[in-house]
């Protein structure tokens, strides 16, 4: 059984900081089932990166292909999807592509949303107050609730992504 009520869809910041922590592909294997999806846009952005934008695809690409998460696209069949994507470029221009697909995947999907971002969040909470929000400190600590992670292991996570943030300014 999944300790989420649903499938997370993961935004970008969620999964630079498990990069940052190290633990990228930790994380996304901890459950022996499928829990996680990733937006092809926030894929796309990844790539992007240009500190560790290639090492995280490589890791995304490898997990996919072992079926432990799976990269999702808006169906552009669906007016609710694509309406849903098109209100939150319109309403919401303050969030990134990546950002507003998991959102509108999510709200049509029943998705559960992971970011860090707190514009996103709002965004979320105030055009589709239906969909359930996580964030990075949240499926660590599901992780942990479910002893699969210790509370070291997430203090030395917190401790990298501190680290490698102050690095970068």
């Amino acid at each position: 059984m999944s300790p989420f009520s649903k499938l997370v869809i993961l935004d970008n910041n969620c999964i630079s900081n498990f990069y940052l922590a190290e633990s990228l592909e930790l994380v996304l294997t901890l459950w022996p089932y499928k829990v996680f999806v990733v937006p092809d846009r926030v894929v796309t952005e990844a790539k992007r990166w240009r500190e560790h934008g290639e090492a995280v695809c490589r890791i995304l690409n490898n997990l996919t292909a072992r079926h432990v998460i799976e990269i999702v696209t808006i169906n552009e069949e669906s007016e609710e999807e694509t309406g849903a994507y098109a209100l939150l470029r319109l309403k919401a221009w303050a969030l990134g592509q990546g950002e507003s697909e998991s959102i509108a995947m999510a709200s049509q999907r029943g998705y559960i949303v992971a970011t860090d971002d707190k514009i996103a969040t709002e965004c979320c909470k105030e055009i589709f107050p239906r969909v359930g929000v996580i964030t990075t400190a949240d499926i660590l600590k599901m992780g942990k609730s479910d002893c699969l992670l210790k509370q070291s292991q997430i203090e030395n996570m917190w401790e990298l992504i501190k680290q490698k943030r102050a690095k970068r300014g």
